[in-house]
């Protein structure tokens, strides 16, 4: 009896320690599998309001983060709350998170092999970081009337030299958006030049970016009203991110054109429309049309008169998508196309090119589950905003810290997971 039951423990023990059913990756037991907290967790200060990690970027060895932090400052009246972000910094796998403290009012950042940089609210300031000396130093200011306000809005590279949006207003006590001034700048070898298309606030609201890109030598760039625009030596619009027919609730007329992500993944070129509103789309050029390349399921009651005054004149309509439902951020390690959000919080990886082991899915996506939740309990519940992949690992700038994934664990993460929703 003892010699049954010790062949019975044994049974049940490699039973619960064999991972052979997770996927086809064969795993080290040492090692910790799928998602995990970094060591940063930003600490609230008492007189500042905390409102999460935002953005992530990868400078050299180096990590960045930007957080949101809101509190009063110089530029404010006494109790009036403004943006006021912080940025952090670390040496890929090191524990150690550095504050990168400036004098200026920064609002932005953006990073990548060329430096860290930095826009500054009100003051038309471009920075860039020095890391070895451990300091900001100006890289570029807008001369203006001292009546006048500018913010840096956006900050990309494009063949290797930084590309900044510059918007604002040249008299700060008329701030109406047909008196909006635009200012497109370039760094040459022979100093900054402006590369500003020709606009009119008093007809339309400028084109300001907030993020580029370089794909076959040249810059697409996105913004938060006027959709997506390439630049080669001018600036030309390209066309609008449709709406998707089950996003009933947009009117018609409904003419706002917002990206809010955008990111080459394999030659191409892949955006987020607005949040929930627009699915994520890949750009074909020759026909200069966006094309969705995620699944939605749309569900209603057709038994209920939409004519009823006390009936859902939506008649129940619902949604179901395979990615998350708002969508913030897309990133690619280079083979594989990944995208997150909240509801839920986790990525979704894109089947669609996918390869082996699960061949290619059209309009397929798998959530990058794993061990994210365990036990009616997750690893993180609030919003992912930003994400990046360096190297072997998938970083998330998560409302609640950073949290990190090994992507070789990839396929066994996803392989219980659907490609398709499925209406509940």
């Amino acid at each position: 009896m003892r010699l049954i039951l010790a062949i019975l423990a044994a049974f049940i023990l490699e039973a619960c320690t064999d991972r052979s059913s997770t996927g086809p990756n064969d795993y080290n037991d040492d090692r910790v599998f799928g998602w995990r907290w970094d060591d940063f967790k930003p600490i609230p200060h008492d007189s500042k309001m905390y409102g999460g990690l935002r953005e992530i970027y990868n400078v050299g060895e180096w990590l960045v983060l930007m957080d949101d932090y809101y509190s009063s400052n110089e530029y404010t009246s006494p109790g009036k709350i403004t943006t006021t972000p912080r940025v952090f910094a670390s040496k890929i796998g090191s524990t150690q998170w550095d504050t990168l403290s400036s004098s200026e009012w920064i609002r932005y950042i953006y990073g990548d092999s060329t430096g860290l940089y930095a826009g500054t609210q009100l003051s038309g300031k471009v920075l860039k970081y020095d890391f070895e000396k451990k300091s900001w130093v100006d890289l570029y200011t807008l001369p203006f009337d001292p009546k006048g306000a500018f913010d840096i809005y956006g900050i990309t590279t494009y063949r290797g030299r930084p590309v900044v949006c510059i918007a604002g207003y040249a008299d700060n006590a008329d701030r109406r958006d047909d008196n909006i001034v635009l200012f497109m700048k370039m760094q040459t070898d022979t100093g900054w030049v402006d590369i500003t298309y020709d606009y009119d606030s008093s007809k339309e609201y400028p084109f300001q970016f907030h993020k580029g890109v370089e794909l076959n030598g040249k810059l697409y760039a996105i913004s938060g009203a006027r959709g997506v625009w390439r630049y080669d030596g001018s600036w030309k619009r390209l066309a609008r991110i449709p709406h998707p027919s089950w996003a009933t609730w947009v009117p018609a007329n409904d003419t706002n054109d917002t990206a809010m992500d955008i990111i080459v993944h394999k030659g191409k070129l892949y955006v987020i429309g607005e949040k929930f509103s627009t699915n994520v789309l890949e750009y074909d050029e020759a026909l200069d049309q966006w094309i969705p390349i995620d699944s939605v399921i749309a569900t209603y009651d057709e038994s209920i008169d939409p004519n009823d005054p006390l009936a859902d004149p939506n008649r129940g309509y619902r949604t179901f998508h395979n990615t998350p439902y708002r969508r913030y951020t897309l990133a690619s390690d280079g083979n594989h196309l990944l995208v997150a959000g909240d509801d839920p919080s986790l990525p979704a990886v894109y089947m669609g090119d996918y390869g082996s082991p699960y061949g290619n899915e059209e309009k397929g996506w798998r959530l990058v589950n794993g061990n994210w939740c365990d036990d009616w309990k997750c690893i993180a519940n609030d919003g992912t905003y930003d994400m990046i992949a360096v190297g072997d690992t998938l970083y998330l700038a998560n409302w609640e810290g950073v949290l990190k994934f090994p992507l070789v664990d990839l396929d066994s993460a996803i392989s219980k997971e659907k490609s398709y929703p499925t209406a509940y």
